[in-house]
């Protein structure tokens, strides 16, 4: 498998969208790796992991072909992960299709091909997210779309994939968060953003697998510990967790993304403070051979 990293940012963006702090001014100068959009992930080429709004700018200049996306995993509902709102833009009016291409031109139509059925999971919340955005809710026929509601700790086979949504303890404002464990052929990854933590029966599982990679948010970096989110000691806590209960297939793997400017240096600063420690810290644009 390989995970290509779309956006490592939390939600303002890094830099924040209105701020001039130290970090943020810091990171403007720097440019590059330094620059960061909101969090999402490419699964191979065919699994999106969260679609926010910056997708629409990150998948033409990373390579990323919507064709052939089959499944999209939502992590949960909050807008820096999940916007419907871009489903519109696959609709295709019925009587347009079978049409010839050059014809379609002198249409309006979002989109001018049939496109592939996308299968969309996710918890309760992005299932009404979906229901209550105008542009797509009623419209999957149109939109070829399909929402899948799961529960956390359901076994899930989407085609090759063996799925495990993992509810994280981030915050209740428009729903929990959902962690995904992923095992496609010998190769298994835990996708970990927007989890402060999790209840013991959630740990559970988490500890009953091995990974070859383990990507999680680091949203605090070197402030201090909170409930709904993680920051460097509580990173550096769960990588001991994981060494001790033998969680590693091939030793540690571990990379940090959904970085908040205001609590973390910039990714030039802060990627030696987190190879210290043992983790990796990912950027936009960064692929992961798991």
């Amino acid at each position: 498998m390989k995970l290509k990293l779309l956006g490592t940012s939390a939600g303002e963006g890094y830099p924040g969208f209105w701020c001039e702090c130290e970090n943020c001014t810091l990171a403007r100068k720097l440019g590059g790796k330094n620059i960061r959009g909101n969090s999402s992930a490419l699964l191979d080429s065919d699994v999106l992991l969260d679609l926010n709004a910056h997708s629409i700018d990150m998948f033409p200049h990373m390579d990323v072909h919507p064709l052939a996306l089959k499944t999209l995993l939502v992590t949960h509902a909050h807008r820096d992960h999940f916007v419907p709102y871009f489903l519109q833009w696959r609709s295709m009016a019925p009587k347009y299709r079978g049409v010839p291409e050059k014809q379609l031109h002198k249409e309006i139509s979002a989109c001018f091909r049939e496109l592939p059925w996308l299968d969309i999971y996710g918890n309760r919340f992005a299932e009404e997210a979906v229901m209550n955005d105008a542009e797509v809710a009623g419209k999957e026929e149109l939109c070829k779309f399909r929402f899948h509601r799961v529960e956390a700790g359901q076994k899930l086979q989407i085609r090759d994939l063996e799925v495990i949504p993992i509810r994280s303890i981030h915050t209740e404002i428009f729903g929990f968060a959902f962690n995904y464990i992923i095992r496609r052929g010998d190769k298994t990854l835990f996708y970990a953003l927007d989890a402060g933590g999790w209840e013991p029966e959630m740990m559970e599982i988490i500890l009953s697998y091995s990974y070859n990679c383990v990507v999680m948010e680091g949203t605090f970096g070197l402030g201090a510990k909170i409930e709904g989110h993680m920051c460097l000691e509580k990173n550096k806590d769960f990588l001991e967790t994981l060494n001790r209960h033998g969680c590693w297939k091939d030793g540690p793997n571990l990379w940090l993304t959904h970085i908040a400017p205001h609590w973390a240096p910039p990714h030039d600063l802060y990627e030696k403070i987190v190879a210290e420690e043992g983790m990796h810290l990912g950027f936009d644009g960064k692929t992961i051979d798991i």
